[in-house]
C-alpha cells in the first residue's frame, strides 16, 4: 500500500503526524490503515500493538470515525473524532480534531473528552460541536453501517 500522513491539528495549535497506509481515495472520502504500536486504553479498550485502525475521512462530514481491530479481544470498536477543516489528497489526510469524541463499544456509547474544551471556544465552534455530537449520539447505528461495508470493500479482514 502506498504511504500516506495523517496530519492532525488540535485546538491548541498542536500538531501530530502518523505515518500511514492508503487503502482508498477519491475525490471527498479516504481511508487510510495504521497498525497500532504501542499499547493504549481508551476508556477501557484496551488497544495493543498489532491492532489495526482502519481510519475513514470525509470532506463533507464534521467527523472522522477509526475503526478499531482487536487482535486479543477479537472484536471491533468504533471512534468518532469530531473535527473540521478536513482535507484530502493521495499523499496526506490533514484536519483538525475538535476535542471531543464518541467511543462506541460492545459496552455502549461513551462522550469523551469533553473537559479538553477550552474556556475561550468560539460559541459558533461549540455550538457546531454541540451538534455533531448529538447527530453521533443519535446515528451512529447508520453511520457505523455504511462505514463497516465501506471497509469490508477496501480492507477486508485477514483470515
Amino acid at each position: 500500500m502506498p504511504p500516506c500522513l495523517e496530519i492532525k491539528l488540535t485546538l491548541s495549535d498542536e500538531t501530530k503526524t502518523y505515518d500511514c497506509e492508503l487503502l482508498h481515495y477519491e475525490s471527498g472520502l479516504g481511508i487510510l490503515r495504521y497498525v497500532i504500536d504501542r499499547a493504549y486504553d481508551v476508556h477501557g479498550v484496551k488497544l495493543s500493538p498489532g491492532d489495526e485502525t482502519i481510519a475513514l475521512y470525509w470532506e463533507d462530514r464534521p467527523y472522522t470515525l477509526y475503526v478499531w481491530r482487536r487482535q486479543a479481544a477479537q472484536d471491533t470498536a468504533y471512534y468518532f473524532n469530531i473535527a473540521d477543516r478536513i482535507s484530502l489528497t493521495p499523499q496526506e489526510f490533514l484536519w483538525r480534531d475538535l476535542a471531543v469524541d464518541i467511543l462506541v463499544d460492545q459496552a455502549g456509547v461513551h462522550v469523551l473528552d469533553e473537559h479538553e474544551l477550552p474556556a475561550d471556544l468560539d460559541d459558533e465552534l461549540g455550538r457546531s460541536i454541540q451538534k455533531t455530537k448529538e447527530h453521533l449520539v443519535e446515528s451512529h447505528r447508520a453511520i457505523i453501517a455504511e462505514a463497516d461495508a465501506v471497509v469490508l470493500r477496501f480492507a477486508p479482514p485477514e483470515t
